[in-house]
């Protein structure tokens, strides 16, 4: 999501809001079905599914598909990724991305109490408080309106942008919700992300290279 258009393809008061942990029942499991749309034309489908532990623990498994048709010829980008976070904490990542053809593998794994990642069998550090750009869920409030660590799940490319909170706005989802808007201002183009009261993704908005790009959250299955 480049935060480049192959990736990204893939909330109340103010003050409370921001404090406040996320409202998920313990041993949640729910499948958030999205479309895609390029230039107003729907042109793929994301599906997320969240499990939620009493222990803390979140597991996230998550496929997207998109094709559409540019000036260049035909773009297309699939990816299939799984994510473990614990107390709020990245403690695992595999990715498989297709890009144009171009394939790319991540591994990202907790050693000797350290985050390590494997791009392509190449290995490095992470930084450990690093969120995603799956963003399935929104990052922890101590870094709202701060600058945030990103990890960019296609190409394995880390950053650094300031999260920001826009407010609250109502969106037609599957029904009418009360939803959390935020921006990351820059990754390296801003990008649109709404919340629900959940803190997980329901809509996520951005342009690059001329391409207005609109992921929706059509359905909740539990």
């Amino acid at each position: 999501m480049a935060i480049r258009l192959s990736c990204r393809i893939f909330l109340f008061v103010l003050v409370g809001m921001l404090i406040a942990p996320a409202l998920v029942r313990a041993d949640d499991t729910e499948t958030r079905e999205f479309s895609v749309f390029v230039d107003g034309k729907e042109s793929g489908s994301s599906r997320m599914t969240l499990v939620q532990k009493d222990d803390g623990t979140s597991y996230m498994t998550g496929s997207l598909n998109v094709k559409f048709r540019q000036i260049l010829g035909e773009f297309s980008f699939a990816v299939e990724t799984q994510e473990w976070w614990k107390n709020g904490r990245l403690i695992g990542m595999k990715t498989s991305a297709v890009d144009n053809g171009k394939k790319t593998d991540i591994t990202v794994a907790v050693d000797n109490n350290q985050l390590r990642m494997r791009v392509n069998g190449k290995e490095s550090a992470v930084n450990p408080e690093t969120w995603t750009t799956s963003f399935w869920k929104l990052a922890d409030a101590r870094f709202h309106n701060k600058q945030t660590p990103i990890l960019e799940i296609d190409t394995g490319r880390e950053f650094n942008t300031e999260l920001k909170y826009v407010g609250t706005e109502k969106l037609k989802l599957p029904d009418l919700q009360d939803c959390y808007r935020f921006k990351v201002a820059a990754a390296p183009s801003p990008v649109d992300l709404w919340y629900d009261r959940f803190h997980r993704l329901v809509r996520l908005e951005f342009t690059e290279a001329g391409h207005r790009t609109i992921v929706q959250l059509t359905k909740i299955s539990r």
